[in-house]
This record gives C-alpha cells, sequence and structure tokens, in this order.
C-alpha cells in the first residue's frame, strides 16, 4: 500500500493537484469579472492539464506582472511636452463650454490612458483597401527621414513584396526603416525565403512576442493587434487594415472585404509615433527618444484645420481597461442613437447591459457584424447575445457580401473612434489595441452613412430567426460562449 501511495504516478498526481489548488486560489485572489474566473476554473477542472496551461499561457493578471517595459501611456507623459501643454491650455479655456458628454470622454480617456486631445489634425478615411494602398505606396516612396510600419499581419503575398521591395530601396536611400510584426498574427503568413531576405536588409524588423522564443512564447495568448505606420513623423495610418492582397480583393475566400482605415496628419500623428517606439523597445529593440522622429513641421501639417482627437491605447497590463471603458461610455452616455460595427461580437457583460439598456431607454442602437464568418467559433458565440438583445429593440445586421471588418462606434451624430479594437473580450483584455476617437461631426456623420449604405447588403436579424434555430445549434453555440473569455 505505501509503495503504490509513493509511486510515480501517484507523486505526479499530487503535485498536479497542489498545482491546480494553487491556479485556484490565484484566479479567486484576481478577482477578475465572475464570468472570467468562472470560465477558468471550469477550464482547469475540466480539462485536466490542457485547461492549466491555458491559464499559463492566457489568464495570468498581468496588471500585476507587466508584460512591458514600457506603456504607450507612459511615453505620452514624456516625449509630448508641447502638446501637452497646449492640452491643458485647451481643457482650461473651454471645458466648461464644451459638450458635457464629449467633455466626459475626454476626461476618462485623459485620466485612465494618459490620452492627450490633439487639436489640429487632418483625416482621410478609407473603406476599402485600393485606395489605401494606392495612398500608401506613394507616402512611402516621398519618404525622406523615417518609415516604422507595426502590424498584426504581415503577409508576403504580392502586395507585401510590393510595399517591401519600397521599403528596401528607401532604405538603401538612407531613409531609416523599422517593421513591426506581431508574432502569432504573422505566424505561417511568411514565407522563411521572405523572412531570411528581411533580415539581411538594412531595414530593421521585430517581432512582438515571438512565440518561436523560448521566453516571450509562454506569452502567446497576448498579440499585439495594433495597426500603425508614421512616415518622417508628419504623416500616420491606424485602423482595421493589415497588409494583404485580401484587404484589396477579400483573397481566397472572400468575394470582397469591407473595412476602415484612416490617414492622419498633424499633432496626432506624433501620438502614433510615441505608441511604435514604446512597442519597438518592448520588442527588444532600442529606446529611442529622438525629437528627431516628433518634428514641428508634423505639427503643423494639421493647422489649417481644427479636428479634436485622440489616440486611445489599452493592453492587458495596462492600469486600466482605456478602450472597454470608452466605448461603455459612450454607449452610457448617447441619447439618439448609436451605431457599432465590428466582424466579431463577443461582448462582456458590461457592454451588453449597457446596449441592453441604452435600448430600453428609447436610444436607437444598431449592431454590424460579418455574416460570412472568418472565424466560425466567434461567430456562433455572438448568436448567443442576439436575443436578449432584440427583445430590448437593438438592431443587428450580418453584413453577407464578403467578409466585414470595420471596426468602428459612433453616437449622436458627434463623437466616433475608428481602430483596431473588435468589440470582444479578447479586445478589451487580452489583446494590445489602438483606437482613434473623434469629437467633430463631419465625421460621425460619415460613419453613419457609411453604415446605412452597408445595411443593402445585410440581412436583419429577428426574433423568428432565433426561434427557428435547431437546439444542437443553440446548445453548441451557448457551449462555447462558456469559454469565451477564453477565446
Amino acid at each position: 500500500m505505501a509503495g503504490d501511495l509513493l509511486s510515480p504516478t501517484s507523486v505526479l498526481l499530487f503535485l498536479y493537484a497542489v498545482f491546480v489548488v494553487s491556479l485556484t486560489v490565484r484566479i479567486l485572489l484576481d478577482n477578475k469579472a465572475p464570468e472570467v474566473s468562472i470560465a477558468w476554473l471550469l477550464a482547469i477542472y475540466f480539462l485536466p492539464y490542457v485547461g492549466a496551461g491555458m491559464y499559463i499561457l492566457g489568464g495570468i493578471n498581468w496588471k500585476k506582472r507587466k508584460i512591458m517595459k514600457l506603456l504607450p501611456e507612459k511615453t505620452f507623459q514624456t516625449l509630448l511636452g508641447p502638446i501637452l501643454e497646449q492640452q491643458m491650455d485647451f481643457l482650461r479655456n473651454d471645458w466648461d463650454s464644451m459638450d458635457n458628454d464629449i467633455a466626459k470622454s475626454i476626461n476618462l480617456a485623459l485620466r485612465a490612458g494618459n490620452s492627450i486631445i490633439t487639436l489640429y489634425n487632418q483625416v482621410k478615411t478609407y473603406y476599402e483597401g485600393q485606395e489605401f494602398v494606392e495612398d500608401l505606396l506613394s507616402d512611402l516612396e516621398g519618404a525622406r527621414d523615417s518609415i516604422h510600419l507595426e502590424v498584426y499581419i504581415y503577409r508576403s503575398d504580392e502586395l507585401g513584396k510590393r510595399i517591401r521591395d519600397v521599403l528596401l530601396r528607401k532604405a538603401a536611400e538612407g531613409v531609416k526603416v523599422r517593421l513591426l510584426f506581431d508574432g502569432v498574427g504573422c505566424f505561417n503568413k511568411m514565407s522563411w525565403k521572405f523572412k531570411r531576405e528581411l533580415r539581411k536588409s538594412p531595414i530593421e524588423t521585430r517581432y512582438f512576442l515571438d512565440p518561436m522564443n523560448v521566453l516571450s512564447g509562454r506569452l502567446l495568448n497576448y498579440r499585439n493587434h495594433r495597426k500603425i505606420i508614421v512616415i518622417d513623423g508628419q504623416v500616420g495610418y491606424t485602423g482595421g487594415m493589415n497588409i494583404g492582397v485580401e484587404y484589396i480583393t477579400g483573397g481566397r475566400y472572400f468575394n470582397s472585404w469591407r473595412d476602415t482605415h484612416i490617414r492622419l496628419e498633424g499633432e496626432s500623428v506624433q501620438l502614433l509615433q510615441a505608441v511604435f517606439l514604446s512597442d519597438w523597445y518592448n520588442s527588444g529593440g532600442e529606446l529611442i527618444q529622438d525629437q528627431r522622429f516628433f518634428p514641428e513641421e508634423g505639427r503643423r501639417r494639421g493647422r489649417s484645420s481644427q479636428l479634436p482627437m485622440q489616440i486611445v491605447c489599452s493592453g492587458p497590463d495596462s492600469d486600466w481597461n482605456s478602450l472597454r471603458m470608452m466605448y461603455a461610455n459612450l454607449i452610457h452616455n448617447a441619447n439618439h442613437r448609436i451605431y457599432i460595427q465590428s466582424p466579431y461580437f463577443v461582448p462582456e457583460a458590461t457592454i451588453t447591459n449597457a446596449l441592453i439598456t441604452a435600448a430600453l431607454s428609447g436610444v436607437e442602437v444598431n449592431v454590424m457584424m460579418t455574416g460570412v464568418p472568418d472565424k466560425r467559433i466567434p461567430f456562433w458565440v455572438a448568436h448567443t447575445y442576439f436575443e436578449d438583445l432584440l427583445e430590448a429593440g437593438v438592431n443587428i445586421y450580418l453584413y453577407e457580401d464578403g467578409f466585414f471588418h470595420s471596426k468602428t462606434l459612433c453616437t449622436d451624430s458627434s463623437i466616433a473612434t475608428i481602430g483596431s479594437c473588435n468589440l470582444d473580450v479578447r479586445s478589451f483584455h487580452l489583446d494590445y489595441e489602438l483606437n482613434a476617437f473623434f469629437y467633430d461631426v463631419d465625421i460621425a456623420r460619415q460613419l453613419e452613412e457609411k453604415f446605412h449604405y452597408y445595411m443593402q447588403f445585410c440581412r436583419k436579424i429577428t426574433g423568428e430567426d432565433v426561434e427557428s434555430m435547431s437546439i444542437p445549434r443553440k446548445l453548441r453555440n451557448s457551449l462555447f460562449r462558456m469559454i469565451a473569455p477564453l477565446l
């Protein structure tokens, strides 16, 4: 009997039981949202070994144990002194006369994420990839000093090679070119030959949390989902588009691709630059604080028009979930209309309750997501939210003329956001995201008009659609919803 108790199998089982108990205590002490804690406990107890491994990779509370050495929110404080001084003057002079909802949003972004309000900007919005690529290539060709490019996905396809060739040529001319890719996002997206050519070129290339690296591979559930391009510190791009042919044609799996991206000039570009340099340093690059990358000429380029906006970042180790708070704040403060676009719709309880409350209060709430999924599990899970939202009066539209990848929100024709953040648990808690928030009637109305245009390609979900779904499908969707916080 004693020999059985001391057998290798018994010892391993005992050690694993102690390990599971310690993980349970850690999960409870983290005091995360109840649905998140329950999901992790279910995974650990009902998926032996696998669940524990998933928690180690993706469940640890990194607010207490920082993943990144330098957060962009901190960089804003140190590198952008002139804009900060201007902002304080703006708040002192205009706060009392400002619309209350706008004032609260500006203050929330400032206090939760050090997100500076920039006043002088110019923006161009893209809804399809072709025009975006044409303008990007033109700007890259005109680069004189630096090109900083950060994307979640960079494919070594026809478009990826075309952009690479421009970057190689500019690097040969003396332009400083830095490329930053997400390790998971680009996994199997680039050929080994393409990677080898980049390593041998004068272009500096780094991975954000490379899954093949022994030290960072354990963090593969945390991804840099941001899309940032900054040229000479004067022109910036951000939004939902990565680098790949599918963003123009729809690729092999979709007959078209709909997205939203923006080109910026003016003061906001320097915030994009600060985010890139922070992410570059966090990926093993050098710490760059040279004012060369924050030229005065760049700030002057937006002086022809006043466009108040903020660049808001968030990540798993941010002090606050700034983007989740901003979304919830905008939904709660809406008085008339809400328009939301997101390819994936797996909202946490905070956002779900805000949408239901708004609809029951008489606010027109409209949600548009893809009806032709690239990932089936999030698509299935989204359907589990429809019944309650429909009963509250929320309008839900599934875009079916190709893949829908836009990530936007606008309220009351006055506040709008465009960026990389999906309306799902992953974007709010696990990924590093970036959104631009605009306090501008023209931009908000433009997004609303585009929403109404896309409605002709959508199928509106009804209560009958939910009721007619078979029991096996409902059960499948509900089972996956239980692990939605882990997706």
